[in-house]
């Protein structure tokens, strides 16, 4: 019997300044039944030039170059739209896995046939250069599908580390997806995974085999952290909820950690908002430079 077929799936934008680095890691992958698909949206450098030389002598890559930009949202679901396998990962254009990576998080996911994704802890170097250990632990061995769902619901600790792990293609058509919403694509890697916490368990490799670099360009950086990004992702991962394969009661167990998650949210962004309108009006003074905590917690890519 053949070994089960891991398809990466490589959503690259204006990324000629780093993305050799990753493709050098993806074809350091250990996982020999490995496909390494790439979708370039568009890029007005020379992104998908340089992940076309980099095919052209590795049969294990394939490129396909997008006619306009779809957005990050668009492009993942292109992609995910292409891809044949029996496990998927997204392979984000800034995220460096060590060499095992695919192949351990494919043994644990064989392992356990209730697990329905699988992930290690992560290093993260924020654009000073300060680098963190991170992990999300808060899943680990937890086994009822509500109590994963509302763990992830209250976003608590590095809860997107998850999204760069390896999850089993069946997962795709289950979630249909991910979603845009009426904030644009804000988050929206946090329904998704809300969604893929009720389909099957989340199996945590406790060693560190991802260094994840935010660039100046990452998503992330681009949003906008206020009230109405939250509401609109927080209706967006109730949607989710509410689209999931599960009894109405567990659907109704999970909707107030949606709700009290999002009350926090907006309370916190109307507070600064508050706090740098008094501070513009030099009615209050500013705060004192803190010491750099890098990027975590933020978002995705």
């Amino acid at each position: 019997m053949s070994a089960p077929r891991l398809v990466a799936l490589v959503p690259t934008w204006r990324a000629a300044e780093f993305i050799d680095a990753t493709l050098d890691a993806l074809a350091a992958q250990t996982w020999r039944n490995l496909e390494i698909l790439i979708s370039d949206d568009a890029s007005p450098d020379d992104t998908a030039q340089r992940c076309e030389r980099y095919a052209a002598r590795d049969p294990r890559f394939r490129v396909i170059r997008q006619p306009r930009n779809l957005g990050w949202v668009g492009n993942v679901n292109a992609l995910l739209g292409m891809a044949r396998g029996d496990y998927l990962t997204f392979a984000f254009q800034d995220d460096l896995p060590e060499p095992t990576y695919f192949e351990k998080c494919v043994q644990a996911l064989e392992a356990n046939p209730r697990a329905v994704i699988a992930y290690s802890d992560i290093a993260l170097v924020s654009q000073d250069g300060t680098r963190e250990e991170k992990r999300y632990a808060v899943l680990d061995g937890i086994t009822d599908r509500v109590r994963r769902a509302r763990l992830v619901a209250w976003q608590e600790g590095s809860w997107w580390i998850p999204n760069r792990g390896v999850f089993r293609a069946s997962a795709v058509p289950a979630i249909g997806g991910l979603r845009r919403h009426i904030a644009g694509e804000f988050s929206a890697d946090w329904p998704w995974l809300l969604h893929m916490s009720l389909l099957g368990e989340c199996v945590r490799i406790p060693e560190r085999l991802v260094t994840k670099i935010y660039m100046t360009r990452s998503l992330s950086r681009s949003w906008n952290f206020g009230g109405r990004s939250w509401s609109a992702v927080t209706l967006s991962a109730t949607g989710a909820v509410w689209r999931s394969q599960i009894s109405v009661h567990e659907k109704l167990a999970i909707l107030p950690t949606l709700t009290g998650f999002l009350f926090l949210r907006v309370r916190r962004a109307v507070r600064l908002t508050i706090g740098r309108t008094l501070r513009r009006l030099g009615l209050r003074r500013s705060a004192a430079p803190a010491a750099s905590t890098g990027s975590a917690g933020r978002s995705t890519e």
